[in-house]
């Protein structure tokens, strides 16, 4: 039977590894927003015809990485406070400020994938809007960044552990 100071140790280890594990996701998330957003710039509306066109690959790939982002921290680290067992006030209280605003940008990276993710169902006007939506969706990623950055660290702080921030991981 494991003491309370080693189960404590446990899920301080396993929240260290669910924080790096989302800074991971959402670094690739950037990488790949960046990358998407120069390059359908320059995407028309004949490459709808030619399934090889390197930007619908890259818009797939995206929406994929996308959602495992976002479910990373839904699954990983958010589920302990919607489930309601979360005891450390400091967490509580930060998280009933915070995670509305967290879901409301979950809605609209779904509503992006759900659009965006089967790119041989695309027509003319989703590839000529997709400019403006990748635009409003990062913001809604900028947002959803910064609310991250200070959930993990009150969640590393009520551990006592260093603060981790995609900075220095």
């Amino acid at each position: 039977m494991s003491s309370p100071t080693t189960t404590q140790n446990e899920r301080r280890d396993r929240t260290q590894k669910e924080i790096k594990q989302l800074i991971a996701d959402r670094n690739s998330v950037i990488a790949q927003y960046y990358n998407l957003a120069k390059q359908s710039e320059d995407l028309v509306v004949e490459d709808l015809n030619n399934n090889t066109n390197n930007t619908l690959e890259l818009l797939e790939d995206f929406c994929q990485e996308l959602v495992d982002y976002m479910a990373t921290g839904h699954f990983e680290i958010y589920r302990r406070i919607e489930e309601g067992n979360e005891r450390r006030d400091t967490i509580t209280r930060l998280a009933s400020k915070i995670m509305p605003r967290i879901n409301n940008t979950t809605q609209i990276a779904v509503a992006f994938n759900d659009l965006y993710d089967d790119t041989s169902k695309l027509n003319s006007k989703d590839i000529e809007q997709l400019p403006g939506h990748l635009a409003k969706l990062g913001e809604e990623l900028a947002t959803r960044i910064d609310l991250e950055d200070q959930f993990i660290d009150t969640l590393l702080a009520a551990s006592n552990k260093p603060v981790l921030t995609a900075v220095n991981v």
